[in-house]
C-alpha cells in the first residue's frame, strides 16, 4: 500500500493522489559507462504505508533510476553502512549539535522550511554543511520535510509547560534539550530505536514527522492529544545522506542529477505535508476523535526562552558551529521582518 491508498483508506485527502507520485527523471549520461556495481540505499525504518519508510523507497527509486542501474539494493531498518543514507536531519545532533541548523530549530529561531532550502541552496548554508557532514564522512543534501507545525502527541492533555514535567517524550535533536529543560525525560537514540520505543506504554508523548507519518506509525490513537507546533513552527528536515567516498567517485553529470533529486523530493515531501494537514487532521478527528489544539502563549514563551538558550550553545560548540549561526541568523535577519523575530 502506498501513500495514496493509506489517505483513500483513512478518509483523507483523496484528491491529493497525485501528489506523491515519482516523476520521470533524465538519467545522468556517464551512468552506463561506469562499471556495474552493487549500489546500497537504507533508512532506519521498517516499511509501512504512507509513512517514513515510504518516502525513503521513493527517493531511493529517484537514485536507481539516476545512475541506471538494477544492481541496487534498498534496505530497511539500517543506514549506517549503506552508500546512500536517508534520515531526520536533526537525529545528526548527536554528531555535532550544529547539524540541529540544518533540521529546522525549535521554539522562536525558526526559518520556514522553504526559507530552510533557499538558505541551504543559495544562502551559504550547502558549504557549512558540506563542511560539517564531511568531518563525519559524508556529502549532506536536503531530501524532505515534515512540515511546519509539528504535532507534539501525548497520551494526556498538555495545557500549560509545566505538564511536561516527569513525561517520556520522544524528541530529536534540541527538541531533546527543550522537553528536558520543562521537565520531561527525552528519550532519544537512532531511529531504529526511537521507532521501536513507540510501542512502549512508558512513552507519554512523541513527536513523529507529519500527520501522514504519525498516522502510518499508529500514533494518534494512541495519543490522542495533539499540540501542533508544541516546540516550533519550523518542523523537521530529512536528509540524504552520501559516504563521501562514493560521492568523489560519481561523475559531476550524476552528482548533479543526485543533488536535482532531492531537491525534488523535498519539494514533493514538503508539499504533500503541507496540502493533505487539513483534510487528514479532520479524518483523525471523526475516526479517534483526536483534539489538536495550538500551543497556549504561556507554552510558546516557556519554549521560546529555552530554545534560544540551547541554540546559543549549540552555536558555541566549536568555530564551525559559529560559523554556520552566524550565516543562519544573517539569513534569517534578511527574510524576516525584525518586528517578527524573536530576541
Amino acid at each position: 500500500m502506498d501513500r495514496r491508498d493509506f489517505l483513500r483508506t483513512t478518509g483523507g485527502f483523496a484528491a491529493a493522489a497525485g501528489c506523491a507520485a515519482i516523476p520521470s527523471a533524465a538519467k545522468a549520461s556517464a551512468a552506463t559507462a561506469e562499471v556495474r556495481r552493487t549500489r546500497t540505499f537504507g533508512f532506519p525504518w521498517s516499511s509501512s504505508p504512507a509513512g517514513y519508510a515510504d518516502d525513503g523507497q521513493r527517493l531511493a527509486l529517484r537514485i536507481r533510476m539516476l545512475l541506471d542501474t538494477d544492481d541496487f539494493e534498498i534496505r530497511s531498518g539500517t543506514a549506517g553502512a549503506t552508500e546512500f543514507a536517508f534520515s531526520p536531519v536533526p537525529s545528526d545532533a548527536a554528531l555535532h549539535p550544529a547539524f540541529a541548523f540544518f533540521g529546522g530549530l525549535p521554539g522562536g529561531e525558526v526559518l520556514a522550511p522553504r526559507d530552510l532550502e533557499s538558505w541551504v541552496l543559495t544562502g551559504g548554508g550547502q558549504a557549512l554543511w558540506d563542511e560539517l557532514g564531511s568531518r563525519h564522512g559524508f556529502k549532506p543534501l536536503l531530501a524532505g520535510h515534515t512540515g511546519s507545525h509539528a504535532v507534539l502527541w501525548s497520551r494526556k492533555p498538555l495545557i500549560n509547560p509545566e505538564d511536561l514535567a516527569g513525561r517520556r517524550v520522544i524528541a530529536r535533536g534540541l527538541d531533546a534539550d527543550v522537553v528536558r529543560a520543562l521537565g520531561a525525560f527525552p528519550v532519544t537514540g537512532d531511529e531504529t530505536q526511537l521507532e521501536a520505543a513507540l510501542a512502549s506504554e512508558d512513552i507519554d508523548a512523541v513527536i513523529w514527522g507529519s500527520l501522514v507519518h504519525a498516522s502510518a506509525a499508529g500514533i494518534p490513537s494512541r495519543f490522542p492529544f495533539g499540540i501542533a507546533g508544541a516546540l516550533g513552527s519550523a518542523g523537521g528536515a530529512l536528509a540524504l545522506r552520501v559516504r563521501l567516498d562514493t560521492w568523489e567517485q560519481l561523475t559531476p553529470a550524476q552528482q548533479s542529477a543526485i543533488e536535482g533529486a532531492a531537491v525534488s523530493e523535498f519539494r514533493t515531501s514538503l508539499s504533500d505535508a503541507e496540502a493533505t494537514r487539513p483534510f487528514v487532521e479532520s479524518a483523525l478527528s471523526k475516526r479517534w476523535n483526536i483534539m489538536m489544539v495550538r500551543p497556549s502563549p504561556e507554552f510558546t514563551d516557556a519554549v521560546s526562552r529555552i530554545a534560544a538558550a540551547v541554540v546559543a550553545h549549540a552555536a558555541a560548540h566549536d568555530p564551525l558551529a559559529s560559523r554556520i549561526d552566524q550565516s543562519y541568523a544573517t539569513y534569517r535577519r534578511a527574510v524576516i521582518p525584525a518586528s517578527q523575530i524573536v530576541a
